[in-house]
């Protein structure tokens, strides 16, 4: 029974050790569409007013609008592990949405009818992915990629989204317990439809064993 025991603990010891705490900045771009209404008619001749607004022609418009974003990472694995558990919590704020009749060349400005997000996002974010190192050595500097899938699940404006990231990512060891890495990465959303964008994330890792 001691035998067993001791074996258990052998096992359970480095397993409960193993993993770290990080802290993420990240920044970035992505797409975001509007959409508004026209209170005239465009044709071959000048806009006809409509009489109705339940007639007024709706319109379609992607705008590139920044990010950033903070927060904190759990890590699962071994600090020689090429191959990392990243679990990633942060918040991030949306930039505001530009007026379409400002940005619209299909419609005159002043016929523009719209309804669009004018202050900041806050979002709170929850991704779950891998850090995979394939070049160099994870004791020193490292290349690979990183990928996460997840979701903005709680926004000020209820209008959360599904998310996932990938790219290459790069990763140097500090000293034995702190690691500082780098992602590149595509990011994408899906609410309604896709937006698509990219972002530099920023870390720092304590590695516990």
């Amino acid at each position: 029974m001691r035998i067993a025991l001791a074996a258990l603990a052998l096992i359970v010891a480095p397993t409960a050790q193993a993993g770290g705490l990080g802290l993420i900045f990240a920044g970035g771009a992505h797409t975001e569409q509007t959409w508004f209404y026209s209170t005239h008619q465009y044709g071959n001749g000048d806009p006809i007013p409509y009489t109705d607004p339940a007639d007024y022609d709706q319109y379609e418009l992607v705008q590139t609008l920044p990010h950033l974003g903070t927060g904190m990472e759990l890590i699962l694995g071994d600090r020689d592990d090429r191959i990392l558990g990243s679990f990633r919590f942060y918040y991030q704020q949306d930039g505001a949405q530009g007026d379409p009749a400002e940005l619209t060349s299909q419609v005159q400005s002043e016929h523009v009818v719209a309804n669009v997000r004018d202050e900041a996002r806050h979002i709170g974010m929850g991704m779950v992915g891998l850090s995979w190192g394939v070049w160099g050595d994870p004791s020193g500097f490292q290349l690979g990629f990183s990928g996460h899938v997840g979701s903005g699940f709680l926004t000020t404006d209820h209008t959360e989204f599904l998310a996932a990231d990938i790219g290459p990512s790069a990763t140097y060891k500090l000293n034995r317990q702190m690691q500082a890495f780098v992602d590149g990465q595509y990011v994408m959303r899906f609410r309604k439809g896709y937006s698509h964008g990219g972002q530099g994330v920023l870390g720092i890792r304590y590695l516990f064993d």
